[in-house]
Order: structure tokens, then sequence, then C-alpha cells
């Protein structure tokens, strides 16, 4: 989760949202009304803020509070501008805090500038402890500890490049699979991604913002925007009830990011990258071949152009054939996507960590039977 600079007063240590809750009661046999006095203390370890395991502010009660029944107590009153709360029973509780202990006020300043920069609490580790000190000395800490990572990366990775190298950044199936890199995110609060895919057009765009911002292939309801891919993941592969992606044509595409931050969603947006889907009705050489279905497309960037037009192309041992889209992978049927996938992502396996990874398929050898 990103949190956002009103969250925090570096001046006092007041915060605006709850973070954590301590309750304070006595222990059976204790006398009806037991003194205690409150330490809060908020503790940073950030390296992009120069600050290494250090006290931004500590606070602690003037004079004891007085316990008879039991208390709730959150980050958002142990501060200086708190002089009462409430026990359990709706009886108010004097409260009196002051500041104990304090960072160096020239680290405040350079701090307060870091974080005013983008508004957010930068990556770091940051400790909120609150410890209740009974008249005989007896001590109990109850801390809450927030490791912030701001998201910062959103990168795409396949297919395209940059609108002038299209050519360079032909695809071989109109069922890519999207990949792109961002930041990890929150195991407990977790991001979102959403896709749009558009036709560029030269007749009609003058750059890659416009036609991504124009009519798109996907989500085919325009209303929306952005079609909705999942929660944190990085791949996607095109959906069959998508708009078509047709030969010869140049598209672009970009990725949304909805996360969640203390001041509500935030949304990133990736750059556009722009490719082309490969057009396989002339080759390079002007050798004629009509099998644009999604099974040749596929098949012929999987084995590639070069084995391709010695099979099919002329005087090849298959000139003139079609895939029929009937494929089977270890005498099981699969579907062409299976293939586009090996494509575009090629075969999984597992690094040494056991991570999965993948690698680029591998073809050994072709063989053509009628």
């Amino acid at each position: 989760m990103t949190y956002y600079l009103s969250m925090v007063d570096i001046n006092t240590g007041e915060s605006n949202m709850p973070i954590f809750m301590a309750e304070l009661s006595r222990s059976s046999g204790a006398p009806d009304t037991v003194n205690v006095d409150i330490e809060f203390e908020i503790i940073i370890d950030s390296e992009a803020l120069g600050v290494n395991n250090e006290t931004l502010v500590k606070v602690e009660t003037i004079l004891p509070l007085a316990l008879s029944a039991p208390i709730h107590l959150s980050n958002m009153d142990l501060n200086m501008s708190t002089d009462q709360i409430f026990d359990d029973q709706g009886n108010p509780v004097s409260l009196r805090m002051d500041i104990t202990e304090q960072i160096e006020m020239d680290q405040a300043e350079e701090m307060f500038s870091a974080i005013v920069q983008t508004g957010q609490l930068p990556d770091g580790i940051y400790t909120f402890r609150v410890t209740a000190v009974s008249e005989n000395g007896e001590r109990v800490t109850a801390e809450d500890i927030l490791n912030i990572s701001n998201p910062a990366t959103l990168q795409l990775v396949s297919p395209g490049g940059i609108l002038a190298d299209t050519t360079l950044n032909e695809i071989y199936t109109t069922f890519p699979v999207f990949q792109w890199e961002s930041d990890p995110c929150n195991i407990n609060v977790g991001c979102e991604y959403f896709i749009r895919v558009a036709e560029f057009n030269s007749q009609e765009h003058s750059s890659v913002d416009q036609a991504v911002e124009s009519v798109t292939r996907l989500p085919l309801d325009q209303s929306i925007g952005f079609e909705p891919v999942g929660f944190g993941v990085t791949t996607f592969q095109y959906p069959t009830d998508a708009g078509d992606l047709e030969a010869g044509k140049v598209y672009v595409w970009q990725i949304r990011k909805d996360l969640v931050t203390t001041a509500g969603t935030e949304q990133l947006l990736s750059d556009i990258r722009a490719f082309k889907v490969k057009d396989f009705t002339t080759t390079e050489a002007g050798a004629s071949t009509e099998d644009t279905s999604p099974t040749g497309i596929a098949l012929r960037a999987l084995i590639g152009d070069e084995m391709a037009e010695q099979i099919f192309g002329s005087g090849g041992e298959a000139e003139g054939a079609f895939a029929t889209g009937n494929i089977t992978l270890n005498d099981e049927s699969v579907d062409v996507s299976f293939v586009q996938s090996l494509v575009s992502m090629g075969v999984a396996t597992l690094d040494e960590d056991g991570n999965e990874i993948y690698r680029p398929a591998e073809i050994i050898s072709v063989e053509v039977s009628e």
C-alpha cells in the first residue's frame, strides 16, 4: 500500500489513518483504578530518506492515565493534540502528552522536503510502537510495522516497440501474449491490471497516443476504457472474443495498474508500444502462401520463415497445403492458443530457486506426413 504525506505529521506524531489499536485493561485483582504511563514512538529505517533506524518522534504522558475500565488506544489518539479519550464505559479519561524525543531539525527538514516531492512516504520500514508502564514498573509493548514499497515501475516487455520499428516488431499470431513488468503488489491489498489495444491508422492518427485513445479492439465495449486483466498478473493472452487483429495492420497497446493507497485508488499508466501482425500472403522472396489462418500463422511462427518456405513454398514437400487446425502434443489434442503461447512466451521451466521462467521453444525436427 502507498502512504501519503497527510498520514503522519512528522512534527507531532499525529496521523489521520488508523494503523493499530491497543487495548489497556486492569489485570485480575488490581485496584479499581490503576495509573498507567503511555509512550508512543515512530521509528524509521529508510535508505531513501537516509535514516537508519532512528526515532522520528516520541511522545509520553505528562500525567499517568487513570485506568478503571478498559481503554482502546489507536495511533490517532497518541499525539499532543489529544487531551482526553473515552474508556469502554463512555467515561472521559484525561490524556496529556508531550514530546520527549525528536529527530534533529535539519534531518526533519530534509525528510519533509523528500516526502513533499512525491507526496508519499518513501520506501522503508516504519515502526509505530506504544508502551504502557504501570505503577509497579511493569512494561507492556505493542507495535505495528509498515514495510512501505511505492510501486513506480510499469514497463511493457512484448510484443512491439516504437512505432518507427514496426517492421522489426512483427508478430506471427493474431492472438499474442502481452507481457509487462511492475513492482510487486502488497500481498494484503493487491493491485489490478487493465489493458487497451487499438489499431494505428496512419490516415487517422498522428501518434500512438492518439491511436490508443481511439476505437479499441480490446475492450470491445468502448464505454469501459480498459479491459480487466486480473490481480497481480504480468502476462495476458489476447482473447478469442475480442476484436480480430488483422494481418498486415499495426496495433498499439497500453497497460493500466490500479493500486490501493491511503488516499484511494491510484492509477498508473504504462508507455505505449506498437506492433504489426505479419502478413503471410506474400513473402520477401515473392512466393505466394495463402494460409493465413490462426493455425497456419502459429505454425509458421513456430518453425520459422525459412523452414516454412522449404516445406510449404514452391517445390516443398507440402506445397499448397493448409493447416487443418488439428494439433496434437504427445498424442494429446491441444488448442491453437497453446501453440501461440509457445511462440509468444516459450516453454515454462523452473530455475534454481523453484521460480517459473519461460525459455524459447526449440524445434528439434520437423516431419511432413500426408
